[in-house]
């Protein structure tokens, strides 16, 4: 359910909401934030973690680690 495509539009989705809610004082730091080397290395990072979980926690693990971004 989790492949790696899904997770980096995931990432990308919320990199776009942090931008456009972010103060002007911190937009340039959310853009060094969320290049898209980051958000692949991210995505792969997160994917690779998914293999090794049980099923259950899964879900819980990727909501949490979009939100961190």
């Amino acid at each position: 359910m989790y492949n790696y495509s899904y997770v980096l539009e995931l990432l990308r989705a919320s990199a776009v909401d942090l931008q456009r809610n972010a103060l002007s004082s911190n937009k340039s730091q959310i853009e060094r934030m969320a290049t898209e080397r980051t958000l692949r290395n991210r995505a792969l990072v997160i994917t690779q973690r998914l293999q090794e979980m049980p099923e259950p926690k899964r879900h819980q693990y990727v909501a949490e680690a979009v939100r961190r971004l």
